[in-house]
C-alpha cells in the first residue's frame, strides 16, 4: 500500500501553488484578482459569440461597446450614414469596446513581468531571460517597440494581449498605455466606422438579413464551436494514448 508523500499532500492542499503559474509561490490577492479576472475576460469573450447576430442589425453601437468587433463598427457607422445613429456615438461606442479590457493584460504584466509574456507567447524559459533584456525599461529601443505594439495592437497579426502585457513589464506606466490604447483604438474604429458609412444602406440591409436570421446563425456559431472543442479534445486525447 502506498502513501502519500508531502509533496503529493502540499500539491493537493495548495492548487494553485504552481511552477508554471506566473506568480511562482503562493498567489497574493492582487494576483488571484488579476488571474480570474483575465479568464473572465476570455470566457466573456466566447460568451458573446452568439449574441452578435442578434445585436447586428437592431443595435450596432451596443455590439460595439460589448465586442469592439469591426464587423460592429462598419455596420454602426452605416447606420449613422442612413440617420439611425450619430457618427460621435459609433466612433465612442468602437473605442470602448476595443479598450475594456486591455488594461488587465497590463496590470498582469506588472504583477508577473516575464512570466506572463511567457504564457502568452509560449517562449521556453530559457527566452525569457534574453527577452528581460529586449522589454527593460532602461532600453530606448525597447520602448519605441513596445509602445508602436500598443498603439497597433489593433490589427489582425498583433497579438493584443501579448503586448498589453509587454508594456506592463517593460515598466509602463497605466496613463500612458492607455493614451497609446486610445490612439490605436481611435484609428482603427475610424477606420472601420468610415467604411461602413461609405457603404450606407447596403451594409444596413446586410445587417438586418443577418438579424433576422439570428437564431440559425447562432446555433451554427455554438455548432461550429463545439465541433472545434471535441476535434481538439480528441487530438489531446491521441496524443496522451
Amino acid at each position: 500500500m502506498t502513501t502519500e508523500t508531502q509533496r503529493d499532500r502540499i500539491s493537493t492542499s495548495r492548487p494553485l501553488d504552481r511552477p508554471w503559474l506566473p506568480w511562482g509561490g503562493a498567489p497574493s490577492a492582487r494576483d488571484l484578482v488579476c488571474w480570474y479576472g483575465i479568464w473572465l475576460v476570455f470566457a466573456y469573450s466566447f460568451a458573446m459569440w452568439p449574441l452578435k447576430p442578434w445585436l447586428i442589425g437592431t443595435n450596432p453601437l451596443l455590439l460595439e461597446v460589448l465586442t469592439g468587433t469591426q464587423s460592429a463598427m462598419a455596420v454602426a457607422g452605416a447606420f449613422a450614414r442612413v440617420g439611425e445613429a450619430t457618427m460621435a456615438l459609433a466612433l465612442a461606442a468602437g473605442v470602448v469596446g476595443m479598450m475594456k479590457f486591455a488594461w488587465v493584460f497590463w496590470w498582469a504584466g506588472r504583477l508577473w513581468g516575464g512570466n506572463m509574456v511567457r504564457l502568452l507567447s509560449g517562449v521556453p524559459d530559457g527566452r525569457t531571460k534574453r527577452s528581460h533584456r529586449l522589454f527593460s525599461r532602461e532600453n530606448p529601443a525597447s520602448r519605441w517597440a513596445i509602445g508602436a505594439a500598443v498603439v497597433l495592437a489593433p490589427l489582425p497579426l498583433v497579438p493584443g494581449p501579448l503586448a498589453f502585457a509587454a508594456a506592463g513589464w517593460s515598466g509602463m506606466g497605466l496613463g500612458a498605455f492607455l493614451v497609446l490604447n486610445l490612439i490605436g483604438s481611435a484609428a482603427w474604429t475610424g477606420l472601420f466606422t468610415g467604411l461602413g458609412y461609405a457603404m450606407g444602406q447596403p451594409a444596413v440591409d446586410v445587417a438586418e438579413a443577418i438579424t433576422d436570421h439570428a437564431v440559425w446563425v447562432s446555433l451554427g456559431v455554438i455548432g461550429a464551436t463545439l465541433v472545434v472543442q471535441v476535434a481538439m479534445g480528441r487530438r489531446a486525447a491521441g496524443g496522451r494514448s
